[in-house]
């Protein structure tokens, strides 16, 4: 079994739910696609950061749409 890291990043326009979850769903399909050996399921563990300004919502939200 390979183990192998992958690292995204993503803009969020405006501080709004929509606008995070958004970007962030959008973040882990392009990585999905970027990645075709790497099947949500094959995921043990992600990191989440954003800085101060945002803070309606919670990325780790939209993950856990993904899959």
């Amino acid at each position: 079994m390979a183990c192998r890291g992958v690292r995204g990043a993503t803009v969020a326009e405006v501080n709004t739910t929509y606008a995070i979850l958004g970007a962030t769903q959008e973040l882990l399909q392009a990585m999905l696609q970027a990645n075709p050996g790497l099947h949500p399921d094959d995921i043990c563990s992600a990191f989440f950061t954003v800085t101060e300004d945002l803070d309606a919502s919670f990325p780790a939200l939209a993950a856990r749409g993904i899959g």
